[in-house]
């Protein structure tokens, strides 16, 4: 198996400095970035609860609480303010498959993404549209697994749904012709229910420089600027942050992504069998893009894996069995971007799952489940971009 690592391509500080490379003769200008932990606060659930958006004109939550199935509405210091139930059958219910995006929406909206349905509500639960969505792969999950993004054009609200929207893309891909055709998005006219798929890969895309695949790490991370009417994107493996323009999706920008350091491992064949040791080790060790956060004010955050080899993963999995080099907060790093340009900095990883950004250069964090013993609250930390 061939592995390769992207260069050293920046200086690195250990801790969160940021510093720059160029001779001390250059007149410029050093800062120190670091990510604070400001707040933090716990809901009190009988299950574990998944905050999945947050408004910035009601400031409050959108959350789901596993097992109980409930849409929940918390308020910033945790409060579950609002609790409604919509799984099962009958009048008002969408049915028994859990929601695998959640967001708020235009107009105080609420937007539950299912498999085969997306659903509008208004602030008290009544319906405002629903529509069928002729999805190609069944998901079931036990609570959502991101947020589902909008645009509005011409004062008509758009939805990107579909199952690539949180799942590697390679669960998708049966045969050639499907990897050919393959597009990042389904678009969902949210009035009327017309469905188009949008936003090919780009030619120079390492999806598309080989007839193999990627099996387990096809997968984006994505967020819409509103302000700027953007659709900004990172597919997982490539080294490049894409910003198309919308509504109409045309390429407007391509930011280069730098690393410290980044393991990748070969693709494999289409139709390759799951249990393949190389498809097994691409897709739990192969380094990867995994969160976009738009902080605003021009600044984006990146998340990304390093990778590890296949000797350190059998050295930890014989020390914490099962290990998931995924999960591992000392293997993620965070950049920083600033008005479309990488920062010479990079950060280390933050142990739990980055949620939403808030406002004031904030982020949310939700913090690791106990595993020793069941709690009855989930906790969450609130990180701010700092500069002195």
């Amino acid at each position: 198996m061939n592995n390769s690592t992207h260069p050293l391509l920046f200086c690195l500080l250990f801790g969160f400095s940021l510093f720059s490379c160029t001779s001390k003769t250059e007149s410029t200008v050093d800062l120190n970035y670091s990510l604070v932990k400001v707040d933090s606060f716990q809901v009190n659930n009988f299950t574990r609860v998944s905050i999945r958006d947050y408004s910035h004109e009601e400031n409050i939550y959108l959350g789901y609480s596993e097992v109980e199935d409930d849409l929940l509405e918390i308020s910033e210091n945790g409060e579950i303010i609002k609790r409604v139930n919509k799984k099962g059958d009958g009048p008002g219910k969408y049915g028994n498959w859990n929601p695998v995006g959640l967001a708020f929406g235009p107009n105080q909206e609420r937007i539950v993404e299912l498999p085969f349905q997306v659903i509008s509500y208004d602030p008290n639960y009544e319906i405002t549209h629903s529509h069928r969505v002729l999805s190609p792969l069944p998901i079931r999950t036990n609570t959502p697994l991101g947020k589902t993004p909008y645009f509005v054009s011409n004062d008509t609200t758009h939805l990107l749904v579909g199952p690539s929207n949180y799942l590697t893309a390679s669960h998708l891909i049966r045969n050639q012709e499907g990897k050919d055709t393959l597009k990042n998005f389904y678009q969902l006219n949210l009035f009327t229910g017309e469905t188009k798929m949008v936003v090919p890969y780009e030619p120079t895309s390492v999806y598309e420089q080989t007839e193999n695949v990627y099996n387990g790490v096809m997968g984006k991370t994505f967020f819409i600027d509103h302000d700027a009417n953007e659709l900004v994107v990172a597919q997982e493996l490539d080294p490049e942050i894409l910003v198309y323009q919308l509504p109409e999706f045309t390429l407007k920008n391509s930011i280069p992504i730098n690393y410290s350091e980044f393991l990748t491992y070969n693709p494999v064949p289409i139709g390759a069998p799951f249990d393949d040791p190389q498809a097994i080790n691409l897709a739990r060790l192969s380094g990867r893009n995994r969160k976009l956060i738009n902080l605003g004010n021009g600044f984006v955050l990146l998340q990304y894996f390093t990778g590890i080899t296949e000797s350190e993963f059998e050295n930890r999995n014989s020390e914490e069995n099962p290990y998931s080099a995924v999960q591992d907060a000392s293997e993620q790093r965070i950049l920083i971007f600033k008005d479309g340009k990488q920062l010479p900095v990079e950060l280390p990883g933050i142990e739990g799952v980055l949620v939403t950004a808030l406002k004031e250069n904030k982020l949310l964090v939700q913090e690791p489940a106990n595993t020793e013993i069941e709690e009855e609250f989930t906790k969450f930390t609130i990180y701010q971009l700092q500069t002195n």
